[in-house]
Order: C-alpha cells, then structure tokens, then sequence
C-alpha cells in the first residue's frame, strides 16, 4: 500500500519530533485499508510518531543534490512534483538539507513503525541548514574490574536483568551463557518458556518443564522473576486457537489458565505481566482469540492474577511504543486509571524500549511519561531493552557501540531519577540469542559474551549516580 502526501508546514521539535500538516490523498485501492480510512483530501495533524506509522517509510527519489541553499532545495522538488506526471517518477512532497545536499522525499513504503529520523524528519520552510553533527563522543571508560551489572545495581533499589532463553540455560555445549546470566543479573524473564502455548499445550494439560527451570536456576542463583505473560494474542495453542469457543467459554479458560500457573508459581514470581500488547493508538485492538470476543478480557486476567497470587505478586500490563508520551502510551494511561476506577488490580506498567540508534523518542519525553504512571501510584519497568546498533547490513563501528552505550547509559539514567522505575531489564543476554539477530549487535554482551561499551557505561553510572531532583 502507498500513501502519497505533500507536506505543506512542519514546526520542528528535539530529535525530529514536530508537527507535521500534510494534505492526504490515498489511491482508491487503499482507502480503508489505511490508518487513515475514509480522510482522504483533508488536513490532518500527525506527530512524528504517527506520520511514520501511518506513511511508513519515506524514501530519497533522487539522490544527493548539490544545492546552495534550503530554498533551492525547495524549488527543486517544486519541480521534480510538477514534471513527475505522466512521467513514471514519484513527485517530491518533502526535503531536508544539509545546507550543502538536498534530499527529496516521495512515496512513503516500507513497514510501519521503523522510519527513522533522518528519513522521515521534514524541516520548515526557510528553516536554514541543519547543523553540522556534535563531534564524536571520547571512548566510554572501562569499569571497575570485577564489578558486575548486579553489584553496582544493588544500592539503587533497581533490578537490572535480561530475558533468558530455558535452552540455552540447560545447554551442555554452551555453559557461558548460564554463567554470564547469574553473574550479571539480579532478574530474569523467561523469553518463551511461561507464555501460554509452551506452558498449556492441550486443554486439559500443563508442561512446566521450560517455566520451572527458568525459576529453579533463578533461585539457585539469587535471582528475582518477572513471569511473562499471561494473556497475549500470539504464542498461543492450537486448541484455543481453532477451538471456536463461546465468549463464556474464553473467559473460563482465561480465568482458570490464570489461576493455574499463578498459583503455581505463587510468590517466587516479584510480578507478573499479565496482560501483553493489547493496544493501539486507538484503544483496545483485535487481539485474537480474546478481544472483542471477551470486551472485558482485561479486567478479567488482571482480577484472576491477583485471586491466585494475593497482594505479594506485582501485576503489569506490558507493550512497545509506549515509552514517551504519543497517542499510545496516552491509551495505556487511560487503560491503567480506568481499571483503578473500576476496582481491577494493577501495580504497574510495562515499557518494552525496542530501539535503535537511528530511531528512538526523546529521553525528556520518557521521563514525562515515568512521571505521569507515578501520579496513578504504578510502578514503571523497563521490560525488553534492546537498541540495535545497525539494520545489520553495514558493522557497527567503534564508533556506534560508544553511542549505543551512551544511549543505554542515559536510558537508565532516566530510570534511576524516576522514584517508581524498578526494573531495567534487557531483551536477551547476548547479541547471539537477540530475536533481532546477531548482526544488529542490540545487546550488551556481544556474540562472545564479552561486554560492549555499553555495561562499561551502565556500570560507571550505577557507581556515581546520585538521583537528580
């Protein structure tokens, strides 16, 4: 699908992040198929956030263009969008320049949510040249020899931890992985293992087998769990899936799956994350098999998970995309204040960082976005940390891995001034047993389970941070 836009005004904010006021027009073949259904030829507002989920990926047309000036640049694709019909090119609906090249935007494709900045960052008329990029930061210090991520941790009141893998944990051939996990962390999450399919394959049957041994190793070595999840709308078993229950029926399924592996576990899980990515930027999703076939699915886990855990187990709910302040992370605090108005249980919010470097909100906007889930009294966990450092096509650089520590560094460092960030925890423990693949290189330790920059920055923080006012 296509979406052909021409931009008309942007007012530009931190980080790409402005306001964009663009004239719509969608081709037949997708009206109604677009997020913006039926709204062709209208001025709409969308924030950066929305113009890249909703237009998708803008692309350069022609390449660099030597140009003098911004409004040279201008006029250029004022020329490129009147000559294009008829002539098989895409017009020209946006710039940007450097002052020195033009880059002109076209036809928006790719897929939702993974524009980057430099793609999708339309500047104001007569803005000027963008400034030249801050030099290189110097090397990120090494830490403390000896010091682990779970040491310089300890004193902050903040669990650092990683999704961890029950295979990898009972390898024979790849004992490091089970050693660097219990040295590093003070908090794991089962990545698959507790989900619904691998824990309740058939209706009437239940195999531990995976979820036990993530919580008996984690025992073993002092570690706290968070349980992972349980009510989403992918990983689930065939026989829900295709079973064509009755919405009485799913909400007895729902409640007694809940009971079961809750109980189970009892308080050897610190939380649970019991409901996962059930959200839009519009509200509640489909998110089959429970919604909208059970309206009240939500309330119902969350009711369930608290009867079998008691006050002791902490609930989240848990998605992506809502670590700064934008439409989503707006319904996700509607949706945890509706449940307290209505007497459903909740202790806090889950928010899962799936970064990059080309690619990620302000840290202002995420701090904003702490503080207001702290009015409701929720807890905010960082539950699935990962920046990638490149798309895996070009190696990621001396250079970009000082980068990505400092993000990581300054991720946390937003966490540790936040009073109710308790958790950071990252998506995997090394990059080769990242879901993002190890080419992207999106975790601190890296193929060979040696430490990037990154644990060197996150431990040199920990060690001197003092909590900001």
């Amino acid at each position: 699908r296509q979406c052909h836009h021409r931009v008309h005004r942007v007012t530009m904010g931190p980080r790409w992040m402005g306001l964009c006021v663009i004239t719509t027009l969608l081709a037949p073949a997708v009206v109604g198929a677009s997020k913006l259904g039926h709204r062709s030829l209208k001025e709409i507002e969308l924030s950066y956030d929305e113009l890249s989920t909703t237009c998708q990926d803008a692309k350069a047309v022609s390449g660099d263009i030597v140009v003098a000036s911004v409004p040279e640049c201008e006029q250029k694709c004022d020329a490129q969008a009147s000559a294009a019909p008829g002539t098989g090119e895409d017009p020209c609906i946006g710039v940007d320049s450097n002052g020195t090249n033009c880059y002109l935007k076209s036809v928006c494709r790719g897929t939702p949510g993974h524009c980057s900045g430099s793609e999708c960052g339309y500047r104001r008329a007569g803005a000027g040249p963008t400034p030249p990029p801050p030099p290189p930061s110097p090397p990120i210090p090494p830490a403390p020899p000896g010091v682990t991520l779970r040491q310089a941790a300890a004193p902050h009141g903040v669990y650092v931890g990683a999704a961890t893998n029950a295979g990898a944990l009972n390898s024979t051939t790849d004992r490091t992985y089970k050693t660097l996990e219990q040295a590093q962390f003070d908090i794991v999450t089962a990545e698959n293992a507790c989900k619904f399919g691998p824990i309740h394959p058939q209706r009437d049957l239940y195999d531990w087998a995976g979820c036990d041994l993530v919580f008996s190793d984690a025992a073993a070595a002092n570690q706290s769990v968070r349980g992972h999840n349980l009510c989403w709308h992918t990983e689930n078993p065939n026989w829900l899936i295709n079973g064509n229950f009755t919405p009485t029926e799913l909400t007895q399924i729902l409640q007694e799956h809940i009971a079961t592996v809750v109980a189970h576990y009892g308080t050897r899980a610190e939380s649970w994350d019991v409901v996962n990515e059930a959200l839009d930027s519009n509200g509640l999703r489909p998110s089959a098999p429970w919604y909208p076939a059970v309206p009240n699915y939500i309330d119902v886990a969350f009711r369930a998970a608290r009867k079998a855990g008691g006050p002791n187990v902490k609930l989240f709910y848990n998605d992506y995309s809502v670590e700064a302040m934008n439409a989503k992370s707006d319904q996700m605090f509607k949706l945890a204040q509706g449940m307290q108005q209505r007497g459903v249980p909740i202790d806090g919010v889950g928010l899962q960082f799936h970064w990059s470097l080309a690619n990620h909100d302000s840290l202002e906007s995420v701090a904003q976005n702490m503080a207001r889930f702290h009015t409701l009294g929720l807890e905010v966990h960082i539950t699935e940390l990962d920046i990638k450092c490149t798309s895996g096509s070009t190696p990621c650089t001396p250079s970009l891995l000082n980068a990505q520590g400092e993000l990581y560094a300054a991720i946390l460092k937003t966490c540790l001034n936040a009073p109710n960030c308790k958790s950071f925890e990252t998506w995997g423990v090394a990059d080769n047993h990242s879901w993002l693949g190890a080419d992207t290189a999106p975790l601190l330790f890296d193929t060979n389970y040696r430490p990037k920059p990154a644990v060197d920055a996150l431990i040199n923080l920990m060690l001197n941070h003092t909590r900001s006012v």
